[in-house]
């Protein structure tokens, strides 16, 4: 199920006076250094500020300072970080591309939020500006889009991969309940969830999108026990989790998954109720890399603050940017930025990714990440169930969606 609203450009126009400066980053140039513009859209305020911006404007910034200085084709650059509020919406979206493009004159732009993302395509793509966003359905993207690329938060890709290890260590797995935000992202997730049942013969039981306004989750939780599912879907942190503590309170035994992990909703809804959670995407948890455990480990003494899984992947990007730049030997030249970005490799702290997936939009350019699927064991304690490299992440969304 989708659901897509059109831009509204003249609320925008307004709106980019009303977001502003006050977000704008970057300090004083270094002699024989030049400093790169990169744009970052993201809620700065309320449940999403919270949850998902300000841990998300951190890890940029730390990307960033770790990266430093580097080199492209002899020449000296330093990334200057801009952040404008997007609100996590279709106008602030939009709003926040103008003022990118139009004031601060950036060449490469990242939107958290497909919401947000989706509304700044047409607008970076009429300027020629590099965007890259998260969350949205493989169809998202296609030959008339060519700067745009999925940079993180790939659930559709890892989605499959769970359903093809879920199909085979756990076949007694036929009935699902899934439940989302009721926003762009959520449904991106939800599509993903529901194609997967569909190719493996799964029943989809409860498909549930919450608004994020709610405050009472006690009706969906009943609506999911009715059904009796076999498989609970859902995200750990951002605001839903009291549904699963709900549902094992009223006596629910059967398994349940997350795509969407972070410690601190798992202290607040208390470890044994989540022991033997299943976790299928890239998280900053379990020890999986060492890169990310040691920069997981400097955030949490530099900000106080958890490095929650749209942390780490924003982290990330400001390290694949500057691989990127460094191979295409350019900082400008556009079109041989794309060429590089669609056929190299760039290194992450989860190890080298690269983007494909043409053969499911006609251009590819969404991120391949490895696929970690772990259980809970213990208080912050994982057990590493199976490991899918980004190869075989890949060969095995394609076989799914295709």
């Amino acid at each position: 199920m989708k659901r897509w609203l059109s831009l509204a450009a003249i609320v925008v126009l307004g709106l980019a006076l009303v977001i502003g400066a006050a977000c704008g980053g970057g300090g004083e140039e270094e002699e024989g250094v030049t400093e790169l513009k990169y744009g970052i859209g993201l809620p700065l305020t309320g449940i999403y500020g919270a949850a998902v911006g300000l841990p998300c404007k951190y890890a940029y910034e730390m990307g960033a300072d770790k990266i430093g200085v580097f080199e492209v084709a002899g020449e000296k650059y330093r990334w200057n970080i801009i952040f404008e509020e997007n609100l996590f919406s279709i106008a602030g979206g939009a709003a926040s591309a103008m003022k990118f493009i139009h004031e601060d004159h950036v060449l490469f732009m990242d939107q958290v939020g497909a919401d947000s993302g989706l509304a700044a395509q047409p607008i970076c793509e009429e300027a020629g500006v590099m965007l890259g966003l998260s969350a949205c359905d493989f169809d998202d993207f296609g030959p008339d889009k060519p700067y745009l690329f999925q940079t993180s938060a790939t659930w559709s890709l890892h989605t499959a991969v769970f359903f093809d290890w879920l199909t085979t260590e756990h076949p007694e797995v036929h009935r699902i309940a899934c439940v989302g935000l009721d926003d762009r992202t959520g449904y991106a997730v939800g599509d993903a969830i529901t194609a997967c049942a569909d190719y493996y013969g799964l029943e989809i039981v409860v498909e549930e999108y919450v608004p994020v306004e709610t405050l009472e989750m006690m009706p969906v939780a009943n609506r999911i026990m009715a059904r009796e599912p076999d498989l609970y879907v859902g995200p750990i942190g951002g605001g839903l989790d009291d549904i699963y503590a709900m549902m094992v309170a009223m006596g629910y035994e059967g398994l349940a998954a997350s795509y969407y992990w972070t410690e601190d909703a798992a202290d607040k809804i208390e470890w044994e109720t989540v022991d033997g959670f299943l976790l299928f995407l890239p998280f900053p948890v379990g020890g999986v890399w060492d890169e990310v455990t040691a920069f997981r480990e400097e955030y949490d003494d530099r900000y106080g603050i958890e490095f929650t899984p749209s942390a780490f992947w924003a982290a990330n990007m400001p390290y694949v940017m500057t691989s990127v730049l460094q191979q295409a030997g350019t900082v400008d030249d556009m079109d041989k930025i794309v060429e590089t970005m669609e056929t190299k490799s760039f290194d992450t702290l989860s190890g080298p990714i690269r983007y494909g997936l043409e053969e499911l939009n006609g251009i590819g350019h969404l991120a391949i990440y490895p696929t970690p699927i772990m259980k809970v064991v213990g208080e912050r304690e994982y057990e590493l169930l199976a490991y899918y490299s980004p190869e075989e992440t890949e060969a095995i969304a394609v076989e799914v969606f295709k």
